[in-house]
């Protein structure tokens, strides 16, 4: 009896362990294939190019005037030629690099948002584009503002979406960002975020910025999209690590007030990082640049895409013809 208890127990004990040697190799296929297909939709698409502030990756499509688009936090070249093509078309020629320390553009010593805008210029100069229009996201309008403040000769207009710039800090002080842990070791680990993404989808959705009261609306197109922004985590985790430290939670104010190009503010009323709140105060020092704060569509303007491509397009044609 005892016997056969124990063969019992044994058999479950081989049994379980079977199943969860399987599942590791289930789980670690199915890794291993998504990493490939992350890493072949970046492969040549961005060539390196030398500057005189250092190696840039970027990202070129289609033809007309130039604009430079600066990608948000988690992004990289791929996730401004995505937005700068959904939102410009052919018409205009989209220049998209990896901001500093995304994908293949090192991180320089000494850093800086202002660093990163003389890397813009150098950018421009090596590709012999002496003026340009540009759109920045997110945590992209700080380096986007610097570039417009030091070198306004080379910014024909400047488009703001959703942007990370300074808001004063409320009563309550300002909200604490990720522990180092998770900053430093566990969002540099594409396996971490690849099962983070693969377990809990609506997490990155959240980290993105889309609230909520939007999760029905969401396409499994769309939900992809964002994901995809994440990997390969490992390539772009020293460029989010540096702009959650150096953006967020607050932002270093900056006198935008001195800006005299044509500018457009834009966010979404139910952004859940207050960037509403930010084009509001800044508009308060540039009392014509043009406005838009949409009723939802939270960080990533979900939703708004045709009423985005209406306003963008008519203010950079407009600029082309002037």
């Amino acid at each position: 009896m005892h016997t056969t208890k124990a063969l019992r127990s044994r058999f479950i004990a081989t049994a379980l362990f079977g199943l969860g040697v399987a599942g590791a190799a289930v789980v670690g296929t199915a890794f291993r294939s998504d990493m490939r297909v992350a890493r072949a939709r970046l492969a040549g698409k961005s060539p390196i190019v030398a500057t005189a502030c250092g190696p840039v990756e970027v990202a070129t499509a289609g033809d007309g005037p130039p604009v430079l688009l600066v990608h948000r936090t988690a992004g990289g070249f791929d996730m401004g030629l995505r937005v700068g093509t959904d939102l410009l078309g052919e018409a205009f020629h989209i220049i998209a690099p990896s901001r500093f320390g995304y994908l293949r553009t090192p991180m320089p010593a000494n850093a800086s948002h202002a660093r990163q805008a003389n890397a813009f210029v150098a950018l421009l100069d090596a590709l012999d584009v002496p003026r340009t229009a540009v759109i920045a996201l997110s945590a992209g309008a700080q380096p986007a503002t610097q570039l417009a403040l030091r070198h306004p000769e080379r910014v024909q207009a400047l488009v703001l979406i959703t942007p990370a710039l300074y808001l004063p800090p409320q009563p309550e002080g300002p909200e604490k960002g990720p522990p180092a842990f998770v900053l430093d070791h566990l969002l540099a680990s594409d396996f971490f975020v690849w099962a983070l993404a693969r377990l809990a989808p609506n997490s990155l959705i959240r980290v993105a910025g889309i609230p909520r009261s939007l999760d029905s609306e969401i396409s499994p197109e769309f939900r992809n999209k964002v994901v995809d922004w994440f990997f390969p985590a490992a390539a772009r985790h020293v460029g989010l690590a540096y702009d959650i430290r150096t953006t967020t939670p607050i932002a270093p104010d900056l006198p935008i007030e001195q800006l005299k190009m044509p500018r457009m503010m834009i966010s979404a009323a139910d952004d859940p990082y207050r960037t509403a709140d930010v084009v509001r105060y800044s508009a308060s020092g540039l009392p014509t640049a043009n406005v838009v704060i949409c009723d939802s569509g939270g960080h990533l303007l979900f939703g708004q895409t045709d009423r985005l491509r209406q306003e963008i397009r008519g203010f950079c044609t407009a600029l082309a013809h002037r």
